[in-house]
């Protein structure tokens, strides 16, 4: 056996050992973070998400508060979604994936023009060097919003990681507050450490009064979620993942420029 191999084996021996401590890590976190929730609704934001549905899980609730307090929120979301669901062609995903992002923003209540999708290729971002910074750039210099919402560089996943890093260049010499938003935390114990590593403590704001629409906005993603094909499981978005984003709070991370 190969060395990945015997990685690989060992590491999905762990799978049921790491999802519930990942869990009970990350609601401690939400549990003990500051609540900002009225002083939030009041600030303009850009939230980056590097897929389509990101901005969903990670911010729903946050956007809709802003939008009920007048401030102005604009989403970009980075990739084109080519890649999943992996029995599709990459043009039915593309075209698949804008259509769930802009039914759910709507729910949201974002207008489309307040939706911009852009064309990076998924599981690349990595590789989008200068280019993703100043799509990031460009993005902060048009709305000017007082707060940038963004996935973090502890993400277990390569595209919301590069994605994380584009801010801290992007908004050198900027009075913006970066924060960082976790997903894939949720799966990984490993991964809130170097979270909580990399930037402030945890601040939160309330669900409460928006929870049922974001779960209609999360609902819409239906090419995400975990399925079967061939009587194979195939993974994608299980019930269980999902729940940690239908709670009572959603996190951010400050993350200093």
């Amino acid at each position: 056996m190969t060395m990945s191999a015997a990685r690989r084996r060992l590491e999905l021996a762990l799978v049921p050992v790491k999802l519930p401590m990942a869990a009970r890590i990350g609601e401690s976190m939400s549990r003990r973070g500051t609540d900002v929730t009225a002083a939030n609704a009041r600030r303009s934001c850009v939230v980056l998400a590097p897929h389509p549905d990101d901005e969903t899980l990670g911010c729903g609730a946050t956007v809709m508060r802003k939008i009920d307090g007048g401030a102005g929120v604009q989403v970009i979301v980075i990739s084109d979604g080519a890649t999943w669901p992996p029995w599709r062609t990459s043009e039915e995903n593309i075209a698949v994936r804008d259509a769930e992002l802009r039914a759910s923003c709507r729910i949201l209540g974002l207008a489309d023009e307040a939706v911009t999708h852009l064309s990076f290729p998924e599981t690349r971002l990595d590789g989008a060097g200068d280019a993703l910074v100043d799509a990031v750039a460009d993005a902060v210099r048009s709305h000017a919003p007082d707060e940038v919402y963004v996935t973090s560089e502890a993400d277990p996943h390569s595209d919301h990681a590069a994605l994380a890093r584009a801010p801290k260049r992007a908004l050198t010499g900027r009075a913006v507050r970066l924060l960082a938003y976790p997903v894939w935390q949720w799966e990984r114990p490993r991964s809130w450490a170097r979270t909580v590593a990399a930037a402030s403590p945890a601040e939160t704001v309330s669900t409460v009064g928006y929870l049922e629409r974001k779960r209609q906005a999360v609902e819409v993603f239906s090419s995400q979620m975990s399925s079967a094909l061939g009587g194979e499981k195939i993974q994608g978005l299980t019930p269980g993942f999902l729940g940690h984003f239908l709670a009572e709070r959603e996190m951010f991370f400050p993350v200093a420029l």
